[in-house]
């Protein structure tokens, strides 16, 4: 065979293709007539590009991310899912820091050129979705494996991009894949997302000004410019707010907290903003920096 053509065959199989995002598996080329030999002769001749064993692209392989995910998927086998940062792109939550394709799967396969395989005890039904013909991770699970490969910093963006965010349903899906690595980062993000009072907040608020020998506050729960004000450092004139709500929340009233905020600077007083996530553990150096910092400008 010189020149293979256009016949009806390779048509039906450049249709194929191009429905599957240019790729094709091996095993319908032979349901299409394509023997061993037959499939190689087209790669001879550049119409089929070998991807994996028994993936190829079909006429090229300058693949959209869908072709790269969906013949890694097909390299793994039924069982596997897309997920860590491939599904995060997939799911427009992330971004994939390289070409190489993350996969999970209960199956005893390797990780190969292109393909990071993730091999783990349990995929439950309910931590899986499909999307056209790629199977992937649901996005409470996707979160839960981006604890394990990412900072929190990392895991807060991705977080911060979804339209809505469960903290129940994370929790859940926490609960079925016990022991991962990152169990600590999803711990924290459900901490911070979860709604807290002002009092628990100005408890926290008040032990850190003792631990690192900061001044307490001349009033709590202070009018100032028209609002009832968290903190309030008269001699400085300074306001700081607690910010109890849940994170995800929080961002819905962030118009109202620039209003707010604009009425404490026309009365006179700098505002520093702080949220549950400040005092923990791994922020609260930095929240100490910025305290002290605002407290020391108004000095002078």
């Amino acid at each position: 065979m010189t020149h293979l053509g256009s016949t009806p065959r390779e048509l039906e199989l450049l249709a194929l293709a191009n429905r599957q995002h240019g790729v094709v598996h091996g095993d319908q080329l032979r349901r299409r007539g394509l023997d061993a030999t037959a499939i190689y002769r087209r790669t001879c001749v550049g119409r089929l590009t070998r991807l994996h064993d028994g993936v190829f692209a079909w006429g090229h392989s300058a693949l959209t991310d869908e072709g790269r995910w969906l013949s890694a998927l097909w390299a793994c086998g039924p069982e596997s899912a897309l997920s860590h940062w491939s599904c995060a792109a997939c799911l427009h939550v992330g971004k994939e820091p390289n070409t190489e394709v993350h996969i999970s799967t209960t199956r005893s396969i390797t990780s190969r050129p292109g393909i990071v395989v993730h091999r783990v005890k349990r995929l439950d039904p309910i931590d899986v979705r499909r999307r056209g013909l790629l199977r992937h991770t649901a996005v409470p699970r996707t979160l839960i494996d981006l604890a394990d490969v990412g900072s929190f910093a990392e895991l807060r963006a991705a977080t911060d991009t979804l339209r809505t965010f469960s903290p129940v349903a994370l929790a859940a899906a926490q609960r079925r894949a016990p022991g991962r690595p990152g169990r600590g980062n999803v711990t924290r993000l459900l901490e911070a997302d979860q709604a807290h009072t002002k009092s628990e907040l100005e408890r926290r608020y008040l032990r850190l000004l003792r631990r690192h020998g900061l001044p307490r506050p001349s009033g709590l729960n202070v009018w100032v410019g028209g609002h009832k004000a968290d903190c309030v450092y008269e001699d400085q004139r300074l306001v700081v707010e607690l910010d109890g709500r849940a994170y995800h929340l929080r961002r819905t009233q962030i118009d109202a907290d620039h209003r707010r905020d604009e009425d404490y600077q026309l009365a006179g007083h700098l505002i520093l903003r702080l949220l549950w996530d400040d005092f923990h553990a791994a922020n609260e150096a930095a929240t100490v920096v910025r305290v002290r910092r605002m407290l020391d400008r108004r000095a002078r």
